[in-house]
């Protein structure tokens, strides 16, 4: 064991890092499908499997191992789309899956740690042209997303995947801002500062918060919405701070600006109202910039 500073304890056994506080954030590598290399982040509420190609999440796994991602491979809804952050568009930047399959390329993310200390670590991801730009803070309680280049500079936010590990639109729900809940077979646009995800086999919930002062567009619709040739139906979330609804003719076009942007997401040990609010408050206390809510 060696030491690195403020509490930080280095494994280079492990080849991990670990913060000696009372919530500790444990960082490793892995390898998932045989091809695609992450960085595996522990905290005390989430597990983290973070693409180094894409810069963006493969799964998010709840405290019983539910994965409210469940990114793979191929499947189209059922694997290849889902990810998050997902903020370009046509180019996939910041998909796990940037960089394999239909979305293979040669400007590929370098993912690396640049910050261990207690209690928080950074990731830093940034393509080989040097065209996309983006960092990851995790904390024991969130991670919180800086968008610092992309593109065009024209972006969005989207969450695609499974709340509690496999959409069931009728009984899985989101939380919007005033107590409105709805099922995920109900569609919907409204400017959100922040959602929750929830669904049958989990209390958990999945929290998403937008800190930009203000956003064109948010929106929420299952996919696919309505049945393909194959029978497909409902097997994915479709939610995107910044993202047009599944009827307007710009919904494949982003329509977010100003950089920096910053994004954050939990996982809340349950979706009551009380426990809603203190997420939002120890998120909001990590956020540097005080125009950004």
């Amino acid at each position: 064991m060696g030491t690195l500073g403020a509490g930080v304890i280095w494994s280079l056994a492990l080849g991990t890092w670990s913060f000696a506080a009372e919530a500790p954030v444990l960082v490793s590598e892995v390898t998932l499908f045989g091809d695609m290399e992450c960085f595996k982040i522990e905290t005390p509420h989430a597990t983290y499997l973070y693409g180094k190609r894409g810069a963006g999440f493969a799964s998010i796994l709840d405290r019983d191992g539910h994965d409210w991602i469940s990114y793979r491979h191929g499947g189209k809804a059922l694997g290849e789309y889902r990810g998050l952050p997902k903020c370009g568009q046509p180019v996939k930047f910041f998909h796990c899956g940037y960089g394999f399959g239909q979305y293979t390329n040669d400007n590929w993310f370098t993912s690396r740690v640049t910050l261990r200390a207690a209690g928080h670590g950074r990731i830093r991801s940034e393509t080989r042209q040097g065209d996309a730009v983006g960092e990851w803070d995790f904390f024991p309680t969130h991670a919180t997303f800086t968008l610092r280049k992309i593109p065009g500079e024209k972006f969005w936010f989207l969450y695609e995947g499974t709340p509690g590990g496999a959409l069931d639109a009728a009984e899985d729900f989101v939380i919007r801002p005033g107590g409105k809940r709805t099922p995920l077979t109900q569609p919907w646009k409204q400017v959100v500062p922040w959602v929750v995800f929830g669904a049958k086999e989990s209390p958990r919930g999945l929290l998403l918060v937008n800190h930009q002062p203000d956003s064109p567009v948010d929106s929420y619709v299952s996919w696919p919405y309505k049945p393909e040739k194959d029978g497909a139906l409902q097997q994915m979330t479709v939610f995107g701070f910044g993202r047009p609804d599944w009827q307007d003719p710009k919904q494949h076009t982003p329509p977010m600006s100003g950089l920096p942007a910053r994004f954050s997401i939990a996982v809340l040990k349950d979706t009551t109202e009380q426990t809603i609010a203190a997420g939002m408050e120890g998120i909001r206390a990590e956020i540097p910039n005080p125009k950004l809510r």
